[in-house]
């Protein structure tokens, strides 16, 4: 049974350059799944590719519990839901061959499930996921981008210099891959835990600091919301800005 007990809010906001907002998130509650897409491509294909991507997963997570729900243990959740993650990307590759207009479509993925003590937390392209417990803000997911890869193969500065464009350049997204495999991984769930997913509208405009003092503060978690949007706007976030905090009661 899925008896932890969360509390949530997420508010997704245009932003101040955007006409049309490709971010959207979701909240099965009755199931603890959380969900937050950004998409990405032409002719409104992103909005497309995160709606689809976020109904199908949705659906398929509700199906199985409701049916399912006694005999379903944590790994059989954790290798299903990675299941749905790339049956949802050869549904919106194929989508994106089928119809002109959306060729090229995709969005990132990120996914919290909460099930008995444990958190499933899952993600593709650069969408984050952190968790503030005990003072300790700590981002759950690693970026799928060209900058993060050059980071990590110690060759930032060489790409710098030869000008490699590597900025908002994913190298993962569910539907611009024909294959896809998504990070998945388990974690524990603590009373008071407080979890915040978000769009780079967000994380490429504020600070881990900036983050970590609004969590931090004894606000409620719908002004937590709010107050992190605002401040991506005070920096001049120049994209859309989504924000969803869950909190284990």
């Amino acid at each position: 049974m899925n008896s932890v007990k969360v509390s949530s809010f997420g508010h997704s906001d245009v932003g101040l350059v955007r006409k049309n907002n490709e971010d959207v998130y979701l909240q099965l509650l009755q199931h603890n799944l959380f969900l937050l897409a950004d998409g990405m491509g032409g002719h409104n294909a992103g909005e497309i590719a995160a709606q689809e991507t976020v109904v199908y997963l949705s659906s398929c997570i509700d199906k199985l519990l409701k049916h399912h729900s006694q005999k379903i243990t944590l790994d059989n959740l954790k290798n299903l839901l990675e299941t749905f993650i790339i049956d949802s990307n050869e549904r919106i590759y194929q989508l994106g061959l089928e119809n002109k207009s959306y060729q090229g479509m995709g969005t990132t993925l990120s996914a919290l499930l909460f099930f008995e003590d444990k958190t499933i937390c899952s993600h593709v392209g650069d969408s984050r996921i952190y968790r503030l417990r005990n003072s300790n803000l700590e981002l759950l997911t690693s970026d799928h981008t060209l900058k993060n890869k050059l980071i990590e193969q110690g060759l930032l500065e060489k790409a710098i210099k030869e000008g490699i464009r590597y900025k908002n350049v994913l190298t993962k997204a569910i539907g611009a891959f024909k294959k896809i495999l998504p990070d998945i991984s388990i974690h524990s769930t603590l009373k008071n835990d407080l979890f915040m997913m978000c769009s780079d509208g967000l994380s490429d405009f504020v600070t881990d600091e900036e983050i970590y003092s609004i969590l931090s503060s004894d606000r409620t978690i719908k002004e937590q919301t709010f107050d992190l949007i605002n401040k991506a706007k005070e920096k001049k976030s120049c994209d859309n800005i989504t924000v969803l905090i869950t909190r284990i009661e």
